[in-house]
């Protein structure tokens, strides 16, 4: 059996006969197209329970600054996590991008350079395969002890001070040397403190419990205690997703599906009774409360983001945003320019002079994601380049300012500035443009004649 994933860039296979994963560099890669390959590698080392990855780099791929900086601190602990302990690079021509990815695995796996595929699967020697806990399995405590130039009744106090005092010399240091004397000193400690020990007992002890979906009765004890707050919001978002399932579930003939989405309020039964009363008989009405980063010191509610992404992904034909959220959520919008005459045409005079066109350009867009992604803790460098995107201004929606006639909708601002706005548009799902003519110009026109 095996597993590939291929691009135009990359190919991750995995290979079961020699149980590694292979990553072969087609060529000149950088950022997504590259770094999700990767992750793809990353997860197959981990689902397959690999010890050992090829990449390829015979095609000179010409890897990034900014991809080798996130390789460094985002690929590297995602295989280290996984499980991966050898790495064997493939260059026949000396690159220098070889010789820096060598340089900053070292002392991480087990790395060797080979100058093509045949010798893929072998693993690297013993020696180079030997861990700082193998290589000092035999070691008692009274021999840490001594290894750390302590007395043999040298308090834990003494032991943490001398453990310090060892290590900061080596510690936050990318060098293959720092980083083998850190983990060996690490591994004395581990003696010396006693540690290793209550970790021996301690599995000993687990060995005679009852085990509960592969975990055992004194670890689940554990993950409950700690992360009790993260079961309590998976069940939040269990029944989110539940409810919009039951919803589609029940309204498999609706003849027409609206997402109202933002840090809003929202009473749908004015809009449906329109929409009733205008011949669409089902109307879907979903709403997804939302909190994107914002002025105004108002955390944000993740049960919201998948209640709307289940939403998005029922195809509605209508999308309504408060001001504060469609910026961020311009890849989900169509281009409403080629419907823009017919939603005028078929708006009241009272109606065409309450609305406004929105337009967004694609760097718009960048720049407001870049600021979701910062708020998300996500690096400088894994930002979007704005220039790289358009700066031709799209149609996304027309804007309702007028507080009145949204409170007839049904929807009220939840924000702490009080103001209510709205934003209707296509999704950029739909298939049905007469629909979503139909739906923004009989809730607009009615709101306004009321």
């Amino acid at each position: 059996m095996s597993e590939v994933f291929d691009s135009e860039y990359i190919k991750v296979e995995y290979r079961k006969d020699e149980n590694i994963v292979l990553v072969v560099l087609k060529g000149q890669v950088k950022r997504d197209d590259f770094r999700t390959p990767m992750m793809h590698a990353a997860d197959m080392v981990m689902r397959y329970s690999c010890k050992s990855m090829t990449v390829d780099f015979r095609a000179d791929p010409g890897i990034s600054e900014n991809d080798i900086i996130w390789s460094k601190k985002v690929l590297l602990a995602n295989l280290k996590k996984s499980g991966l302990e050898n790495l064997v690079l493939i260059d026949s021509e000396g690159l220098e991008i070889v010789k820096k990815v060598a340089a900053f695995c070292e002392g991480r796996f087990n790395t060797v350079i080979r100058d093509n595929t045949d010798k893929a699967s072998e693993n690297p020697s013993a020696q180079e395969t030997e861990s700082a806990e193998d290589k000092f399995a035999s070691m008692t405590r009274e021999q840490a002890l001594e290894y750390m130039g302590l007395d043999a009744d040298a308090d834990i106090k003494v032991i943490d001070d001398r453990f310090w005092q060892m290590s900061k010399h080596y510690r936050g240091k990318d060098d293959p040397e720092s980083v083998k004397m850190e983990e060996e000193i690490s591994a004395v400690y581990d003696i010396a403190s006693g540690r290793r020990e209550r970790r021996i007992k301690e599995e000993e002890r687990k060995v005679s419990e009852p085990k509960y979906f592969g975990r055992y009765k004194s670890d689940w004890k554990n993950i409950i205690h700690y992360n009790w707050k993260n079961f309590v919001f998976g069940i939040i978002i269990a029944i989110a997703a539940i409810a919009v399932i039951i919803g589609v579930a029940t309204n498999v003939r609706s003849d027409c599906t609206i997402v109202v989405f933002g840090h809003m309020r929202l009473d749908d039964t004015y809009m449906r009774e329109v929409l009733i009363a205008d011949g669409i008989k089902s109307p879907y009405i979903g709403m997804a409360d939302l909190v994107v980063p914002n002025d105004q010191d108002i955390p944000a509610q993740d049960y919201g983001n998948e209640t709307f992404n289940a939403m998005f992904y029922m195809d509605p034909d209508v999308m309504i945003s408060d001001k504060e959220s469609y910026c961020y959520y311009f890849s989900t919008f169509k281009d409403l320019g080629p419907l823009y005459d017919r939603i005028m045409d078929g708006l009241t005079d009272e109606a065409k002079a309450g609305v406004i066109p929105v337009y967004m350009t694609e760097q718009q867009a960048a720049d407001y994601n870049n600021r979701l992604m910062l708020e998300n803790g996500v690096l400088d460098a894994d930002l979007n380049d704005p220039s790289q995107f358009s700066d031709t201004p799209v149609l996304i929606g027309i804007e309702i300012v007028d507080e009145d006639v949204c409170a007839r909708l049904g929807i009220e601002a939840k924000w702490k500035s009080g103001k209510t706005s709205l934003v209707f548009g296509q999704c950029s799902n739909s298939k049905n443009d007469d629909q979503a003519v139909q739906v923004i110009t009989d809730l607009i026109n009615a709101a306004f004649a009321d």
